[in-house]
């Protein structure tokens, strides 16, 4: 009710009972009710329960509240959870929330989920949020995504996020990438060869 509402005087009650309830569907639902209410006061609390929760379904929770929260101070929380989370689901919300906050700083961590992470969800989010943040220092990871990666999702993602970031250092990647066995991923290829700025 207090999320519905949108309550702002509920910030510290709610951060609270995230922190401190020992059941993990009421801090499941006071993550949610945070991302709601959408105010940064919530986020610290959200951040450490995104690293420290015992309930993978709480931290997935709290990653998607910090999404919706987009507060640039969450981002070493996510950048952390987007790596070293054990649940593939918070992982993956880790990388969405990272994606709306658009925060340079998180190009890094992304990166090596995009490289590393053995859950196909979790590569595909990162390779979005890639293209949300459009920094050019992640065209190397997504042009080794394009044409390496055994699922065609994260290759057609890592293709419209390298059209999203636009830099010509990934076109021959992207040519390659028009001889996929894929037609989803050589047809985000050629669109994103079309938005390269020369």
């Amino acid at each position: 009710a207090l999320g519905e509402i949108e309550s702002q005087d509920a910030i510290e009650a709610l951060s609270r009972t995230l922190l401190e309830d020992p059941v993990d569907e009421v801090r499941r639902w006071a993550a949610w009710a945070l991302g709601e209410i959408q105010n940064p006061r919530g986020v610290p609390a959200l951040g450490e329960a995104l690293v420290s929760d015992v309930s993978g379904e709480v931290r997935r929770w709290a990653a998607w509240a910090l999404g919706e929260i987009q507060s640039p101070q969450a981002a070493e929380a996510l950048g952390y959870a987007v790596q070293r989370d054990d649940y593939h689901e918070a992982r993956r919300w880790a990388a969405w929330a990272l994606g709306e906050i658009q925060s340079p700083q998180a190009v890094e961590s992304l990166g090596r989920a995009l490289r590393n992470d053995d859950n196909t969800e979790v590569r595909r989010w990162a390779a979005w949020a890639l293209g949300e943040i459009q920094a050019p220092s992640a065209v190397d990871a997504l042009s080794s995504a394009l044409l390496n990666d055994n699922a065609w999702e994260v290759r057609r993602w890592s293709a419209w996020a390298i059209g999203e970031i636009g830099s010509p250092t990934a076109a021959d990647a992207l040519a390659k990438a028009m001889e996929d066995q894929n037609p989803e991923v050589r047809r985000w290829a050629i669109w994103a060869l079309s938005e390269i700025r020369r």
